[in-house]
């Protein structure tokens, strides 16, 4: 896939504005806070529905206006048009139209115009909570997978209904409020069925990523660690794949844990309470890994999500690069933009500098400056 030209309405600091790319590597440079990270979260709303850097959509309208519109001209990889429409207007839903049809909801258009971003924020896969990993999973397998998005928009209607049955209890069990266990039966065995779909997916999912990641990383340093991604499914063992025995544990889980449940009005087990184990020499890596293996590992994971999402979908990946050579040295940046020339991908970098760029490597590349 690849993003012809996009046009910027009211969007953050611009105003009007249309940028046209290249299907190779497109440098967008200039100071910091002229709107250049603006233009790639234009491309993650296309792609997403979002952007990469907020879940606040009334955030990105300039704030001398009202509303936001986004369109692109997209050429996939058969070489057929697509193109996006999105405008956003706070307290109503969001306006998307495409070549599938109008009034069209943000789960139709993801993984129509495959995405990996990578931005300075994104460290926290490596070294941050676990809710920032489920994160890269969730975002990496719904853009690969319509199936396990529907999946995950299912289990947080599910979180949201059992929660606020949950607050109804008030802390306690009484004969008041015993009428209400029925229902929360019911909501229990929808989040231990969706959580099973997930959690066998995801199992699955790392199976076929792990080795994509060793070898990128192998690459990236040389072959100096040995590293590894595991999945640690909340009271699971990751080795149980079996969809019976899987439910079987939610749902001793579940018994055991009800009145903690019903003590805290919140749910306590199920998919939403997984976490990945990034490893760096037999070390859980938020533990151990320097700064540089941070990078490296963090850049291994972009560059087999690359992989693994061109695999599933048949359809190449557009790049982001927000910001990031700015934290990297030479020897790294050499390295990304080897294996970047090798992705065959139109991808977009940021910087202040871009004889940065130019200095590290011989490629052509399309420059469009901001300013003013």
């Amino acid at each position: 896939m690849r993003i012809n030209n996009i046009k910027i309405q009211n969007f953050r600091n611009h105003l009007e504005k249309e940028f046209s790319f290249t299907g190779g590597i497109n440098v967008i440079w200039g100071d910091n806070g002229v709107g250049k990270t603006t233009i790639l979260e234009a491309i993650s709303v296309c792609s997403m529905s979002k952007s990469f850097a907020t879940n606040a959509d009334a955030i990105l309208i300039n704030e001398n206006k009202n509303q936001y519109h986004i369109s692109a001209n997209c050429t996939n990889d058969l070489n057929l048009p697509y193109k996006i429409n999105i405008s956003f207007t706070p307290k109503q839903p969001k306006e998307i139209s495409s070549n599938v049809g109008n009034r069209l909801l943000p789960k139709d258009i993801i993984g129509e115009i495959p995405l990996i971003v990578l931005s300075p924020d994104y460290k926290k896969i490596t070294s941050g909570s676990p809710e920032s990993r489920r994160q890269f999973v969730n975002s990496l397998l719904s853009q690969a997978s319509k199936n396990y998005l529907e999946k995950l928009f299912a289990l947080r209607k599910i979180l949201k209904q059992r929660n606020s049955l949950l607050s109804n209890f008030k802390g306690v069990l009484t004969k008041n409020n015993e009428n209400l266990l029925p229902i929360l039966h019911q909501w229990s065995q929808a989040l231990i069925n969706v959580s099973t779909d997930l959690i066998i997916r995801r199992n699955e999912f790392i199976a076929d990523f792990n080795p994509i990641f060793i070898d990128a990383y192998n690459i990236i340093s040389n072959s100096k660690e040995n590293v590894s991604i595991a999945y640690q499914p909340d009271t699971i063992n990751e080795k149980i794949n079996d969809k019976n025995q899987i439910m079987e544990i939610l749902t001793q889980r579940s018994n055991t844990i009800l009145n903690g449940e019903i003590k805290r009005s919140t749910t306590l087990f199920g998919a939403q309470k997984d976490d990945l184990k990034i490893s760096i020499n037999n070390g859980i890596a938020k533990e151990y890994a320097s700064q540089g293996q941070h990078k490296s590992l963090l850049l291994a994971i972009k560059f087999a999500e690359f992989q693994y999402l061109l695999e599933k979908k048949n359809e190449t990946p557009i790049i982001l690069f927000d910001d990031i050579f700015s934290e990297l040295d030479n020897i790294r940046i050499r390295k990304v933009l080897e294996l970047l020339s090798q992705c065959n991908a139109q991808i977009f970098i940021t910087i202040t500098d871009p004889t940065i760029i130019k200095n590290a490597t011989a490629i052509p590349t399309n420059l469009i400056e901001i300013k003013n």
